[in-house]
């Protein structure tokens, strides 16, 4: 590790990327929205990179790592500057609204989780009392991937990961694309919370979906359910559509995206994304669950009233084929769904598919207990309260019930289970269900 010492006159703006730690000696700087004075140590992650601002002469002791950074630059090649207008711009509006609710959009590696950051941060300073909600599900900075959080902004702080969310909710995927009412519903509820709880500002960090008509759909039907008083854009093009839409109902307001952004790459995300997972089940236990006994929300073929396998195949006999590898079978007008304890090869299930669908007008549906093990779920406890997530240990059938090893750090009563889309191996690496 080096060790450098600058002086910065005020004024001055320098770029930081980690791993860094930077000790302020004298002086003071802005960083992602706070002032940070003498004897002050800030630690820069080796993912990230920001701009700070001497507001004073300032001397800085700068510790980097392999592959860190520290320049000072052109102030007006950086946007600190730029985002202390959008924040001052937001925090004057307070006196009249006396209720801000801000959502931050744009592209992806745009800035918005940094400028979200910088904008809650920036009110907090100036005597607000702040909230921030991660609404990005491919995120782990407040909670984990698969979830959107809530957090109270009680300190500085310039990495989401340094706060504890008080709140969150399972939305059960990492794209916004196949799960998009559940994160609409579930910001709109949050954003409620936070307000009610006595926060004077909630800022909301979104994805970076806004490219084509679906994901410019999706943003706003999001801002329409949530009805900010405030929208900052990273994009040009993008705010002048937002502002031509919404004509004067939001403060669209335009933000500059960083000019050199520390873009992550896939394999750094599903890294952070792992490490996430690994974090919050490093003090779980396993606890069994009984289908009969607890709610199961979107999780066919276990969350419905089970037909005998006799009766199933007094009216569909062609299932005679696979009748020992029944474990649970459900039906309804249109579907006829099992549950097996290992698939038919290809070739019986095609056939099978086709025989149900010809016959009965019916869509045969199948999966294997193998694709429950490895799952999240949501967990619920009291009056509909997520309380947890949880990883599906195993599954299997015992005295004509379903026995679920669900693995979880939370320990009160658990009253129904929320289904997801995400499985992980046993190294908590994301994987499709059925891999």
């Amino acid at each position: 590790m080096s060790v450098v010492t600058y002086t910065l006159k005020a004024g001055e703006v320098a770029r930081v990327s980690g791993p860094a730690r930077i000790e302020v000696v004298n002086g003071r700087i802005l960083l992602v929205g706070s002032v940070y004075g003498e004897k002050s140590n800030l630690v820069i992650h080796e993912l990230r990179s920001y701009s700070l601002k001497a507001l004073a002469e300032t001397e800085l002791k700068v510790f980097l790592g392999s592959g860190g950074f520290f320049s000072v630059v052109d102030p007006s090649t950086e946007v600190v500057d730029d985002w202390l207008r959008v924040a001052e711009v937001i925090g004057g509006d307070f006196t009249l609204l006396k209720r801000l609710k801000v959502v931050v959009v744009g592209p992806p590696e745009s800035g918005k989780t940094t400028l979200t950051a910088f904008i809650a941060n920036y009110l907090r300073g100036r005597g607000l009392n702040c909230c921030i909600l991660e609404g990005d599900v491919g995120q782990e900075d407040l909670a984990m991937p698969a979830t959107i959080a809530l957090a109270v902004v009680n300190k500085p702080f310039i990495w989401q990961r340094e706060l504890s969310f008080s709140e969150f909710r399972f939305i059960g995927c990492i794209s916004p694309r196949n799960c998009g009412s559940r994160i609409i519903a579930s910001v709109v509820d949050l954003v409620n919370q936070a307000l009610s709880k006595g926060c004077d500002v909630v800022v909301v960090n979104t994805d970076g979906w806004v490219s084509g008509r679906d994901g410019v759909s999706y943003k706003l039907e999001l801002l329409r359910w949530v009805k900010p008083t405030h929208l900052v854009v990273l994009d040009q093009g993008l705010s002048d559509l937002m502002s031509n839409v919404f004509r004067g109902a939001i403060k669209v307001i335009r933000a500059r995206p960083p000019t050199q952004p520390r873009v992550r790459s896939r394999e750094e995300r599903q890294r952070l994304r792992t490490e996430a997972y690994k974090r919050y089940f490093i003090n779980s236990s396993v606890r069994t669950l009984r289908a009969s006994e607890i709610g199961l929300i979107g999780v066919p073929p276990l969350n419905c009233a089970g037909v005998p396998v006799n009766k199933l195949l007094e009216t569909f006999p062609e299932l005679s084929a696979i009748a020992s590898h029944i474990v649970r079978a459900c039906k309804d007008d249109k579907e006829l769904i099992l549950l097996v304890d290992e698939y038919p090869h290809t070739g019986l299930l095609d056939t099978l598919r086709n025989e149900v669908y010809s016959k009965y007008s019916a869509r045969l549906v199948i999966s294997s207990v193998e694709d429950l093990k490895r799952c999240l779920m949501g967990v619920v406890g009291e009056n509909m309260s997520e309380v947890a997530v949880g990883l599906v240990e195993d599954v299997r059938l015992e005295e004509n019930d379903i026995v679920i090893k669900l693995r979880t750090p939370y320990n009160g009563p658990i009253k129904s289970l929320i289904s997801g889309n995400i499985r992980l191996d046993e190294e908590y690496r994301e994987v499709r269900k059925g891999e």
